[in-house]
């Protein structure tokens, strides 16, 4: 009697970004649920929003709170649901949920990688190496201990420009740092700017490896990033490949996707998902890569183990991400695998960034034309979740955007 008065499923999402809302929206737009959100403190994102039930906790980017609060809610809300779902945010909640799998997978109804196979690409550096396991391309690499970092311009075998980032720009110990031109991602034109950029670095509490890399010629339309959702056992059930209009060049948001087209290529779709396979991956997977001239193939940047920041393009598209990791999780539905392919394109600048930035005439008619057609969406302009309070918010949210590219905007040349 008490299992027919509880309600079928909860998400519980770790963050409070943009990401987060994200998902929270996808729960919602399917199932009409306000998923709980636990983070340390709410960002921009999920301000004044009414579709998820934001908990905030003290220190909750620590793995000890983390886990200890996750588990002291999961019991709680387990009274009242047959199923709990678990979704991080951010590569740190996906490690403390790795480190502690034997722990959570009784609370919850999806999995998770575990930590011996997250240690495989944690890093740049671990994931290039499983790139040359698997013969995935990658751009020409050079992995950087802090003692090092100013020396090893000596022994580079590539030239200038180069691009150059910590190993792991989303961990943990990167995102806590501070020092003067902090950035995400550094483009980087000349020896006397990296050494500039290094000296500063010097001088922080940034004691990680740098990558340094080969700079790849092509605007930010050469790029491409590719989402999928792999099922409990390990079988890839979605793949959703996008195309960056313009990417935002603020320094602590510099790289990430700013617009994107949804695409399409097989050969793409059946490598990956060869990968994925292969390693028996499970849950949400993204991978940033580039198109290279000069081998005809994309090279791979990086795996994200989660959905990407960017991820709504594929909700948008029509692929709710929130109804695969359901039907799979809670109904256990054994679906074929989806290629996602339909046009549409996803925002998060004002239209106006495109029409001033974007050099890709063939990219940005198609753009145009979506924009003409109504074939396009923001992720945090959503009608159901929209107050006076939220609305002159993202309002000055997004006109701050027009003065960061004024001020930041250049050309990768």
């Amino acid at each position: 009697m008490e299992r027919e008065n509880k309600q079928k499923f909860l998400p519980i999402i770790l963050g409070s970004d943009e990401n987060a809302y994200s998902i929270a929206r996808a729960f919602h737009e399917k199932y009409n649920i306000i998923p709980v959100a636990l983070c340390r403190q709410p960002f921009p994102a999920t301000r004044y929003s009414k579709i998820l039930e934001i908990i905030r906790i003290d220190r909750f980017d620590e793995e000890k709170t983390c886990i200890e609060n996750l588990v002291k809610i999961a019991e709680e809300k387990l009274k009242n649901y047959e199923k709990l779902i678990l979704v991080p945010c951010a590569d740190y909640y996906l490690e403390y949920i790795a480190k502690n799998k034997n722990i959570l997978e009784k609370y919850f109804c999806n999995k998770f990688i575990s930590y011996d196979l997250l240690e495989k690409f944690v890093t740049k550096e671990k994931f290039y190496q499983i790139c040359e396991e698997y013969n995935l391309a990658y751009p020409k690499t050079v992995i950087c201990e802090k003692k090092d970092r100013l020396d090893i311009l000596n022994s580079l075998t590539f030239d200038f420009p180069i691009a150059v980032k910590a190993d792991n720009s989303n961990s943990y110990d990167y995102l806590h740092s501070k020092f003067d031109g902090k950035k995400k991602f550094f483009f980087v034109k000349t020896k006397e700017e990296y050494i500039d950029i290094i000296n500063n670095m010097n001088d922080s509490d940034y004691n990680g490896n740098i990558i340094i890399q080969e700079f790849i010629p092509g605007d930010d339309t050469t790029e491409r990033t590719l989402n999928c959702y792999c099922d409990n056992n390990g079988k890839v059930k979605l793949m959703c490949l996008g195309q960056p209009v313009i990417e935002e060049y603020k320094p602590d948001a510099i790289g990430n996707y700013a617009a994107i087209l949804t695409d399409y290529n097989q050969e793409i779709f059946d490598k990956i998902r060869a990968f994925l396979e292969n390693i028996k991956y499970v849950g949400f997977v993204n991978f940033d890569m580039k198109f290279d001239k000069k081998s005809g193939e994309y090279k791979l940047y990086d795996l994200n183990p989660r959905q990407g920041r960017s991820s709504f393009f594929v909700t948008a598209a029509g692929y709710n991400l929130a109804e695969f990791l359901v039907d799979n999780c809670v109904y256990e539905k054994n679906q074929d695998i989806v290629y996602a392919n339909t046009e549409s394109l996803w925002l998060s600048i004002p239209k106006k960034i495109i029409f001033d930035y974007v050099e890709n005439q063939e990219v940005l008619a198609k753009t145009k034309r979506l924009i003409k057609e109504k074939k396009y969406a923001y992720t945090l302009l959503y009608k159901k979740d929209m107050n006076l309070k939220r609305y002159f918010f993202l309002k000055k949210y997004y006109k701050r955007h027009i003065e960061n590219y004024k001020k930041y905007f250049f050309r990768k040349t």
